[in-house]
């Protein structure tokens, strides 16, 4: 879709619903209506409560209270000469109070409400899987509720899921501006598919995937939910795995998250206006490079080149590259607005929203290569009750995304890659003179590269993705009568991607690297269309004791993608670098998908006595992926839920509140739409075009079948003071979808998807939250939650482990049957006899070192060298660089796990065990409130890769971290003794050898904790506020990612080789806890002016 096509999407919705936005908003209700008003206060004392909502049961009526807690509902219609009406009011972490009044036609009922503190919210209505709205008491199934914290650090979507609820993860990976998360809910629950959750904005389905088209390295890479305005969303609604998300069926195994952007009032127009600046740093978690120098010649040479007065021979030094040369503060501002309002028949709601941030990835003295992220977006709803029996809803959303990104992570021509390996011992200036440290004239190696380019070669190449997407929906209701509703919701998301990656003619500025010195060019542009059709028709009645809900419906999405890319090589000059006219490696390529997706759904809810529901449903589902003529999948649930302390008898102050709950459900992960094919690749060659076998095919390809079973409880403690939430889960994984290669005579060399694999998962979920100080102005709220997971893949149905990276030895995570889902397996250094078990799983004896033998296989003997003979071997410097060095100091390994193979020993898990998060808010007279969350995830160990180079011998790349510059310079120093080098020799082996053996020493504990938001905020008051012109003010001072603390040596625990969409499906499921030379997760502070008028 053309971009001037989106724009004028834009400009005519935008008009349009302007037009209709003022005429219909002054329309009334017609007939006899009655006008019902008060105000809500906390009781505790007596202050107003803004933003409350007050409504009519039964009907569409209702409204919001201002800033002095008032609120005026009109258009109530009266029956006769009166009527009887229940006004209903609900503040998040109040209780919910509810009021019966009498109208009469003509007139206004006054009804004053004063709330009460409650920690515990089972009376908020949310919208489940059947599109519903329910109270969560009713619901046997976990539903979890996000209620965006008021002027908290969250620049994006990402930053909004992350530490907020149990069970639920966001996967940062990296720190480049505009980095998005992958999202995980009660961990993976496909292999192959994708385990991201499905979501929806205002019940329509959205395009949630990411990355760049093109190649970078796989650092931030965006995700496409980001580009939604995290100031628009009301609420958040997540459904965790299978038991909550039957009824979505195929592809929501993975859970599903239900965006709900805000909309309008009855009221006069409502302003809100913010305005942020942000600073944005690295800090210092990337460690120095060193080196030494081994004559006294190059140290004296040295001492100059780095202003180092006095640096002797073997004395080690440190230059931190990348954090002098290459970081700046980043600088990042946001201006946003919006405006809600209207009255009875017609409500609106629009915001726009500027948010530009350059990165703190620096070096601009060295090339134009940079991070940045500018999101122009912009929301217009408009809802219209034309009737009491009909409402409807038009929302659009137009989203501009502009990004740059340096070529990055674990990548040889990455900015950052090369400035973690340069080797500062090196640098010179041999082809042009001398001007400052790290900085030469002309063409020179100013850090020390001795591989693939220098730093400043890579600072040329130049990285940039443009999106531009609108998202639009139509959704009506028709009440027929006060038991039957029709519902129907259109949705279209259409996103259109334009990429490229230059490395410009003569970008070989060092004369140093002959990767396309005449350059080279990648150009990619896709197109992603999502339509949604939901349907439904819902149906409640009332048989004496019991309530029954029912609703049946129809869901249904059609996906389109088309994509075409092409790249060049060696340009004939500068100026004129576009595909077309590269000399060499011209490639070209074009796909187009359509799928359509959709199902049949059902659901029955009773109720007895307003304290006991059971719930049972289904769905049948459809796929074009099997073909026309293909049968559906059918995917029931089944919960129960009961409230004893909604009983009469009920009276206990201790135990306040009371749910137990249970539920079972089933839904699934389809494969692609055409991986049950025997396809063919096409071929060209001189003597022109072929084809070549690509997919074997197989015909009985079905989806995975996810089966959850859940319970839990809810209690609310000291009259509602503390809430307390718990859940257990349990899932089975039927005929996973495992990737297996079979033999290749046949000509069919890729892997085919089979369902042979089998995969149990189990966890806990625990919330606590309280209103723990309540006097007067002055109010604490704290929280704590955490969850446990446990993955097993229990079977692969024959096939073999799953290495995750493929052919690419020296990332170490697996899927083994048996084990633990992404586990790291990696060589193990024997243990000192009688330290560890005598034996392994197999009965076999475990290799062990005595007292005069340290664990080195001297000259790969298959024995531990004794003490005596290394110290004469040591009699005089060795240099561990030297590959005659590194055969004779072999390390000495065993067999931990009885498997026979040395080089896959489990190491540990690369998925947390547990994760949580506690905070709190504390409010202060009315004027100061403070906001503060930390983030903490344990059990598991990230592969440190970036160090397995930088820690470690390499004949040509890293090795320059201090700690084994120490042991470098000790083992090669002629004045060092035998003794000291065999130290140093049994420390290179026990903790910094990593490459040659590939994975060994390598994983590193990876427990955290983080101090993830802080935001500390100042209402100036109504009086001053109304002094410069608005209806209320405020200033926020907050903090992002502000401190880690952490045992991890590495970049940062939470940095990843890949990022979200970078990489193929079974890499993004697992291969995210392996530190590839990525950035860590910058600190953010930021200043922002709250407007209200």
């Amino acid at each position: 879709m053309p971009r001037a096509f989106l724009a004028r999407c834009q400009q005519v919705i935008a008009v349009a619903m302007m037009a209709l936005a003022v005429p219909l908003a002054r329309v009334s209700a017609q007939g006899a209506t009655a006008i019902a008003e008060g105000r809500v206060t906390d009781a505790a004392n007596s202050r107003p409560l803004e933003n409350v909502q007050v409504s009519i049961d039964g009907t569409t009526l209702g409204g919001m209270t201002n800033a002095q807690g008032n609120y005026r509902i009109t258009g109530i219609t009266v029956t006769g000469g009166s009527s009887q009406v229940v006004i209903r009011v609900r503040a998040i972490g109040y209780s919910r109070e509810t009021r019966t009044v009498t109208v009469t036609p003509g007139q206004t009922v006054k009804a004053d409400f004063s709330v009460t503190v409650s920690a515990i919210q089972l009376n908020q209505v949310v919208v489940t899987g059947s599109g519903q709205k329910t109270e969560v008491k009713r619901l046997g199934n976990t539903v979890a509720v996000i209620t965006p914290p008021a002027n908290a650090p969250i620049n994006d979507i990402s930053n909004l899921l992350t530490a907020r609820e149990p069970g639920v993860t966001g996967l940062v990976s990296g720190g480049l501006s505009g980095e998005g998360a992958k999202i995980r809910i009660r961990g993976n629950a496909s292999l192959s598919q994708s385990n991201e959750p499905i979501i929806f904005v205002d019940g329509v389905r959205i395009n949630s995937g990411g990355g760049y088209g093109i190649g970078n390295g796989g650092g931030g890479s965006p995700s496409r939910i980001d580009d939604i305005d995290p100031s628009t969303i009301e609420r958040v609604e997540i459904l965790k795995g299978a038991a909550a998300a039957t009824l979505y069926g195929t592809e929501a195994s993975n859970g599903v998250i239900q965006f709900f952007t805000k909309t309008g009032s009855s009221s006069a127009p409502r302003w809100t206006m913010q305005l942020q600046q942000d600073a944005v740093s690295f800090g210092d978690r990337v460690a120095p490079n060193s080196g030494y120098a081994r004559t006294q010649a190059r140290a004296d040479s040295l001492a100059t080149y780095w202003n180092i007065p006095g640096l002797k021979a073997f004395q080690v030094f440190e230059v931190p590259v990348f954090t002098k040369y290459f970081t700046e503060l980043g600088r990042g501002n946001t201006f946003s607005t919006s405006v809600q309002g209207g009255g009875q028949a017609v409500t609106y709601f629009a915001s726009g929203r500027y948010y530009f941030e350059n990165g703190p990835f620096g070096g601009s003295d060295y090339g134009p290569a940079r991070d940045a992220i500018r999101r122009i977006q912009s929301t217009a709803n408009l809802s219209i009750v034309p009737t009491k029996n009909l409402r409807l809803r038009f929302n659009n959303s137009y989203y501009n995304t502009q990004g740059e990104s340096p070529e990055n992570n674990n990548n040889i021509y990455g900015v950052n890659s090369l400035s973690y390996m340069a080797r500062p011992e090196l640098a010179n200036c041999n082809l042009s003179t001398y001007v400052s440290p790290g900085k030469c004239s002309g063409a020179g190696n100013a850090f020390g590269n001795q591989a693939f380019m220098t730093v400043r070669e890579a600072m040329q190449q130049q990285n940039k993705t443009g999106v531009q997407r609108y998202v639009g929906t139509l959704d009506g209701a028709y009440t027929a009568t006060e038991r039957l509703t029709f519902s129907s919701t259109l949705g279209f998301d259409y996103a259109s991607q334009n990429d490229f990656g230059l490395s410009p003619f003569g970008y070989n500025v060092d004369l140093f690297t002959s990767n396309n010195p005449d350059g080279s060019r990648q150009v990619y542009s896709g197109g992603t269309r999502v339509l949604t059709l939901d349907s439904k028709v819902a149906y409640n009645r009332d048989f004496g004791a019991f309530t029954t809900s029912s609703v049946a419906g129809l869901q249904v999405f059609n996906n389109r993608t088309n994509t075409n890319s092409g790249s060049s090589a060696f340009f004939p000059g500068p100026g004129i670098e576009v595909v077309g006219a590269g000399g060499q490696n011209i490639s070209a390529g074009e796909s187009f998908l359509t799928t359509v997706n959709g199902g049949y759904f059902g659901q029955t809810q009773i109720g007895w006595r307003d304290w006991v529901f059971g719930t049972v449903g289904g769905r049948y589902d459809f796929s074009s992926a099997f073909g026309k003529n293909a049968g559906g999948v059918f995917y029931p649930k089944a919960s129960l839920s009961m409230v004893p302390s909604d009983l009469n008898s009920w009276s206990s102050t201790l135990l306040s509140t009371f749910r137990v709950r249970a539920a079972i459900g089933q839904s699934g992960r389809q494969p692609g739409a055409f991986d049950q094919f025997t396809t063919f690749a096409p071929q060209v060659t001189s003597l022109g075009a072929g084809l070549l076998p690509s997919q074997l095919g197989n015909a009985n390809l079905r989806p995975e079948i996810s089966t959850e079973l859940e319970g839990g409880f809810e209690a609310g403690l000291f009259n509602n003071k503390v809430a307390v939430d718990f859940t257990a889960w349990k899932r089975n994984v039927n005929d996973a979808l495992v990737p297996r290669l079979f033999p290749t005579s046949g000509g069919f060399r890729s892997a085919q998807l089979t369902n042979i694999g089998t995969i149990d998962a189990s966890g806990l979920e625990l919330g606590v939250r309280s209103s723990a100080i309540q006097r007067g102005n002055t109010k604490l709220e704290v929280f704590a939650n955490a969850a446990y997971l446990k993955q097993t893949l229990t079977s692969l149905g024959g096939a073999p482990p799953i290495r995750i990276s493929g052919g690419y030895a020296r990332y170490r995570i697996y899927l083994k049957e048996g084990a633990p889902l992404g586990s790291i397996y990696e060589p193990r250094i024997a243990p000192a006899c009688g330290t560890g078990p005598a034996t392994n799983s197999a009965g076999k004896a475990i290799a062990c070192y005595t007292a005069d033998q340290l664990p080195i296989n001297f000259n790969g003997r298959g024995t531990p060298a004794t003490k005596a003979e290394l110290l004469a071997y040591f009699a005089q410097p060795r240099d561990i660089q030297q590959s005659s060095v590194q055969s004779t100091l072999q390390p000495f390994l065993a067999d931990y796990d009885g498997s026979g193979i040395l080089f896959e020993q489990r190491v540990g898990a690369s998925i947390p065990v547990w994760t949580g998060a506690l905070g709190g808010t504390l409010t202060i007279s009315e004027r100061l409130k403070i906001q503060s969350t930390l983030e903490y995830r344990t059990g598991y160990f990230v592969s440190n890769l970036t160090d397995g180079f930088r820690a470690s011998q390499h004949p040509s790349i890293g090795s320059n971290r201090k700690e084994f510059s120490d042991i470098q310079a000790v083992m090669q120093n002629p004045a060092s003794t035998p003794e000291q080098r065999v130290a140093a020799a049994t420390e290179y082996i026990t903790t910094y050898r990593r490459l040659l053996e590939p994975g060994l020493n390598q994983a590193q504990n990876g427990d955290f904790l983080r101090w993830r938001e802080l935001a500390v905020t100042y209402n100036l008051g109504a009086d001053k506020a109304k002094k410069i012109g608005f209806r209320d003010a405020s200033l926020t001072l907050a903090g992002r990612n502000i401190f880690l603390w952490t045992r991890y040596p590495g970049q940062d625990p939470e940095s990843n080789e890949n990022g979200r969409g970078s990489v193929g499906t079974l890499a993004d499921n697992f291969q995210n806890a392996t530190d590839g030379f990525g950035l860590p997760i910058p600190r953010r502070f930021s200043l922002a002016l709250n407007l209200n008028f």
